[in-house]
């Protein structure tokens, strides 16, 4: 991403946004259970890089999506892992700042390069091919939902569905996939 040294964090926090949204979205989306849960934790990852780039700038993040992805795979084991053990921390923003100085530290170490974000790329592309192509209105039940934002609510208005199979379309397509791509 080309960045400018001197636009502000919040000016470069929206550019990331716009840029790795849907790519994130979908990273998350295979890795939860359900949507709610994808939710939230978009919600963590968005919230901690903000924190950090606010606080610590941006010029040492070469990749904000590999920055991202890594914040993802982070903040998606520490949620659910949270989930099994109970734990009253849920996320990124529970922690101190010691245990972000942690956090990013190790983060840092094992950040992924470009050949592997591009290989996650693809997953996503294949995994999103295979569900367009398997069922036309799965397709677009998903591209509704990933690609255009819209609620399922909207969408089930939009294809003339009840609320209910949308979701169960939805909601099962995502567990088919996490089994055929062993995610």
């Amino acid at each position: 991403m080309n960045r400018s040294v001197d636009a502000s964090p919040e000016t470069y926090f929206n550019k990331v946004y716009d840029s790795t949204i849907n790519a994130l979205t979908r990273f998350v989306i295979s890795k939860c259970g359900n949507i709610l849960d994808a939710e939230d934790v978009l919600q963590n990852i968005y919230a901690r890089f903000y924190q950090r780039i606010s606080k610590k700038g941006y010029a040492d993040i070469e990749n904000a999506e590999a920055f991202l992805i890594s914040i993802a795979k982070f903040e998606c084991k520490n949620y659910y892992g949270s989930l099994k053990r109970r734990s009253t921390t849920d996320s990124f923003s529970d922690f101190s700042e010691e245990q972000m100085v942690k956090v990013e530290t190790e983060m840092s170490r094992q950040q992924k390069n470009l050949e592997d974000v591009l290989c996650d790329e693809l997953l996503a592309r294949e995994i999103f091919e295979d569900i367009a192509s398997a069922d036309e209105t799965v397709g677009k039940i998903f591209y509704l939902y990933f690609v255009c934002d819209m609620k399922l609510g909207e969408i089930a208005d939009e294809l003339n569905m009840n609320l209910s199979a949308v979701k169960n379309k939805l909601y099962r397509t995502i567990e088919r996939q996490k089994k055929k791509f062993n995610l």
